[in-house]
């Protein structure tokens, strides 16, 4: 086992390449299996020459996937509304997806594309950051292990139906691109800064505050030399909002940012903000909570007009049950930090979901250790670590969407690999600062 002690400082490009190459077989091996059961439990995915079929995708990806490939259009239709939507979902998922399926339909290529694309990414961004800091392979396989062992939290990574496949990847090493000492992987934060804000509508709030945060406590707090790569993100998040808001107006005839960025929003939190939902989350899904037969006696004009109309509905429950709806925000965190039962589910039923164990309590234990440390450097009026307060700012602007709509467990597989990679750094120094 002497190669687990060979630093990787020191590891030349073809045994590298070996290595990746050994590494990326036994992911596709296990894949594969994941895969088979993914097609024997959801045939209806594929037509009988294992080509995917774009409209069985699920999440409102699936109108629009098949417009796109055989229209060229980014449009789709949403249940339960009569209209053309242009503003429904954020483009780089679909468009992902689209882009792998041009080059070849078969459900196949595009999830093994789809997955080593993922895993590549993770595995070279692992290599680089443990290489400037003199780690060996010991350190390396545990770092990539970190985000595979769990079952759950694999199936997420894997998955090709929603898009916390890619922030599950994404989110967790901007920690440490932003930690590491290669300008190369600095240089990389912005463009998953400009991934995650045209991914997913919860992840707005952390792409509009965080690379601001960043910077501010890197160049003028602990005044270090990452300047440019932070200024640089700055700027990706601005090529992000722009190329999707001048597209909104384009289409939509309204600037689509922020919360607005998804014009389906304000209508899906309908779902959280009623009577029931106290009762349902998190054990049920609270789609089963629309009320879409009210939605169908109501005439909209355009996308716009859904989004302000139910904005209005929100925030008149919010104002006239607050109460209630704090008793939700409880239940949410409760759910977050502590709950290990399955979730979304359209049966009721108590069953564990054994992934949540080890997710929940490696959590707790970053949360935990990260917030003494800080009370420390309070208590000994030292310098704050910078490496506590980025993670605490990473937990916090991610679950702050989710707490003041909702969270399911795929949501929150980002901050799970998050918290493990955290610990991993505290334990092994692996810091630049």
């Amino acid at each position: 086992m002497n190669f687990l002690k060979i630093k990787l400082s020191d590891i030349n490009l073809k045994n590298l390449l070996f290595f990746y190459i050994f590494s990326l077989v036994i992911f596709i091996t296990i894949s594969s299996f994941y895969l088979e059961i993914l097609i024997d439990t959801h045939p209806y995915l594929i037509d009988k020459n294992n080509n995917l079929i774009l409209k069985s995708l699920p999440f409102d990806y699936g109108d629009l996937l098949h417009n796109l490939y055989y229209k060229g259009e980014y449009i789709q239709r949403v249940d339960p509304f009569d209209l053309n939507f242009h503003l429904a979902r954020l483009p780089f998922f679909p468009i992902f997806l689209l882009f792998l399926a041009k080059i070849n339909l078969n459900i196949y290529f595009i999830f093994f594309s789809k997955n080593i694309l993922s895993f590549s990414l993770i595995f070279f961004c692992s290599f680089f950051f443990l290489k400037d800091f003199k780690k060996s392979f010991f350190h390396f396989i545990i770092l990539l292990t970190l985000f595979w062992y769990n079952p759950y939290n694999t199936h997420v990574l894997l998955s090709l139906s929603f898009s916390d496949t890619l922030v599950s990847v994404f989110f967790p090493l901007i920690f440490l691109l932003i930690n590491s000492k290669n300008f190369y992987l600095n240089l990389l934060f912005g463009a998953l800064i400009f991934c995650l804000y045209l991914l997913k509508p919860s992840i707005w709030f952390f792409c509009l505050i965080f690379p601001v945060t960043n910077l501010f406590l890197n160049y003028f707090i602990f005044k270090k030399k990452y300047f440019f790569t932070n200024l640089l993100s700055i700027f990706f998040l601005l090529a992000g909002i722009f190329s999707w808001g001048f597209f909104g107006m384009t289409k939509s005839n309204y600037f689509p940012f922020a919360s607005s960025s998804n014009s389906t929003n304000t209508f899906y939190l309908t779902s959280m903000l009623n009577k029931n939902f106290n009762s349902h989350y998190p054990k049920l899904s609270v789609d089963l909570l629309l009320d879409l037969d009210e939605v169908k006696n109501i005439k909209f004009q355009n996308e716009k007009e859904i989004y302000d109309y139910f904005k209005e509905q929100n925030l008149n429950f919010v104002k006239q049950n607050s109460y209630y709806y704090l008793q939700g925000l409880i239940n949410k965190i409760d759910f977050i930090l502590f709950g290990i039962h399955e979730d979304g589910r359209h049966v009721y039923h108590n069953n564990i979901r054994y992934s949540n164990i080890p997710n929940k309590i490696l959590l707790n234990l970053a949360l935990l250790i990260a917030l003494l440390s800080i009370f420390r450097s309070i208590r000994d009026k030292s310098k704050i670590s910078y490496f506590d307060l980025i993670f605490l700012f990473m937990i916090a602007l991610y679950l702050a969407p989710h707490i003041i709509a909702w969270a399911t467990s795929k949501h929150l597989v980002s901050i799970f690999i998050l918290s493990k990679i955290y610990i991993f750094v505290k334990i092994f120094k692996c810091s630049k600062y």
